[in-house]
């Protein structure tokens, strides 16, 4: 292992394995762990600031990110999750996002949701599904769409066709 810039390195340059833990390695504050480039082992990082292939933290930044804030590949977070795969209990956005509250995505799944297929209490998307859709296909309890399906439109269309 090398000393660089603050940091032990086993590696050259541009496939480095990267071991940093600020004050100390005992109780880090930031950790680093990644494991280099084309290295089958992962590395965790734990600390308040964690990065690294598995980073569990605050704020975690990394393949697989666990903390309050997380920005990853798969994210798993409190309160604002960023990532491919992002999953928190308030904000959420990604690729597929799921929350409790908010997510916006290509597939968005939470109370409100924005995105390509939205899943939600209101969903707004291409295809919006929930108790108050808005998109193209609308599908729920009320909303608008270019093909509504929703049951004020259904119920709207019965009454057309029943006599007063």
């Amino acid at each position: 292992m090398n000393w660089f810039n603050g940091m032990w390195e086993s590696k050259g340059w541009n496939q480095r394995e990267i071991d940093y833990q600020w004050p100390s390695p005992s109780l880090p504050i930031i950790n680093i762990q990644t494991g280099g480039l084309g290295k089958g082992r992962k590395r965790v990082a734990i600390g308040v600031i964690a990065v690294g292939d598995i980073a569990i933290g605050i704020f975690s930044v990394g393949a697989v990110s666990v903390g309050v804030f997380s920005f990853g590949a798969v994210a798993i977070s409190w309160l604002l999750s960023l990532g491919a795969v992002a999953m928190s209990s308030y904000l959420a956005g990604g690729a597929v996002a799921i929350s409790n509250w908010f997510s916006i995505g290509a597939v968005a799944i939470g109370d409100t949701a924005v995105g390509a297929v939205a899943i939600a209490r209101t969903a707004i998307g291409a295809v919006g599904i929930g108790e108050t859709a808005y998109g193209v296909v609308a599908i729920g309890q009320h909303g608008f769409g270019l093909i509504p399906i929703t049951y004020d439109v259904i119920k709207w269309i019965t009454g057309l066709f029943k006599s007063n």
